[in-house]
């Protein structure tokens, strides 16, 4: 039989995603398109994976497939299976349709300036590329040229990507977080009578989280640890650990967790990471160097300067993991308690 061509699988994954989109937005069960969501976003992982983007699939596995997905539970947890109908809108519809159609027209006239997919002679393909493929290896000792590219060449950028994460964790604190004294005095809050059945009460289900969890964490360790040898990273090692955590508070419920990982700890550690990312930035201009230039380390770090600036990368990775770690719980604690840090998913 012979070998399928690439551009078949693209075409029907290309079909799937867009049946995908299109169901989890037409369902009226929120549950049902979260879940949805979580099958488009594992299809997404697949098509990174046809275009060579392995690091971006794993993010994407992890994120999308994954976290994003648990976050959407949460947030059904506090509000609502159901979408609320509403009567239809046809001016609204028209003009949003209109809107969509015309950035969309709009995007694809772009696309006859754009170099051919592949083509050796653009600029991407003929200076950029050729560059870190011929250089990475001798500046920093790093196999796996994306991290050399996000974590070195593009350090400034990635520190940046590192404090959106923090200040997207403080913005869903001030947003969602309710004084305890304020939920005292709801008394929609009260239980009434215990529900039929609490699956914090599974046996199994603790038992099984309490194996998995050590191997996830071990798995985090090396995804962040070895991430300049293979696909990983700070950033993906991190939402693992924080994915981790979060199995634990499904399992149990948010108090056992918090009893190990308080608020200010959680605000703490994450901001924290960040601070690590750019005190390593700070201490290449202490050390007669320039700013996340790690190859001014090479007198206190072992190794010469192409070692030094490896071992620079692992040292933000190591923030960047922190940070996107406990930022995840933070998150995660606020949409499946609403707010209050009590009692939730």
């Amino acid at each position: 039989m012979a070998d399928l061509p690439i551009w078949h699988y693209d075409t029907l994954f290309l079909i799937l995603a867009i049946l995908f989109g299109i169901s989890a937005l037409a369902m009226q069960n929120l549950m049902s398109a979260a879940i949805v969501f979580g099958a488009y976003s594992f299809l997404m992982c697949l098509i990174w994976t046809t275009m060579g983007a392995v690091d971006v699939a794993f993010t994407e596995a992890a994120v999308g497939a994954g976290v994003s997905t648990v976050f959407i539970v949460a947030t059904i947890y506090n509000t609502g299976v159901a979408a609320t109908p509403k009567s239809p809108r046809i001016a609204f519809k028209i003009f949003a349709g209109l809107i969509a159609f015309g950035t969309g027209a709009f995007l694809l006239s772009a696309l006859p300036d754009l170099p051919d997919w592949g083509d050796p002679k653009s600029p991407v393909n003929s200076t950029m590329a050729p560059y870190y493929i011929a250089n990475s290896i001798t500046d920093a000792r790093v196999p796996n040229i994306v991290t050399t590219v996000l974590a070195d060449y593009r350090g400034f950028d990635t520190l940046l990507e590192t404090t959106v994460v923090f200040i997207a964790c403080i913005a869903i604190y001030s947003i969602l977080r309710i004084d305890n004294a304020k939920s005292k005095v709801t008394e929609s809050d009260i239980i009434t009578s215990p529900p039929a059945y609490d699956p914090t009460d599974s046996l199994i289900i603790r038992q099984a989280s309490r194996i998995m969890v050590p191997f996830m964490q071990l798995f985090a360790l090396y995804v962040i640890a070895h991430g300049h040898y293979s696909p990983g990273g700070g950033f993906q090692g991190g939402v693992i650990l924080g994915a981790s955590i979060i199995l634990l508070s499904i399992s149990f419920d948010l108090k056992h967790v918090l009893q190990q990982w308080t608020e200010k700890k959680i605000m703490i550690l994450t901001a924290l990471g960040v601070l690590i990312y750019a005190m390593v930035g700070l201490a290449c201009i202490l050390m007669d160097g320039v700013y996340l230039d790690y190859s001014a380390l090479d007198s206190v770090l072992p190794g010469d300067k192409a070692y030094a600036r490896s071992h620079g990368i692992l040292l933000v990775e190591i923030g960047v993991g922190i940070t996107v770690m406990f930022s995840m719980i933070g998150i995660y604690i606020n949409l499946a308690s609403n707010g209050r840090f009590d009692k939730g998913l």
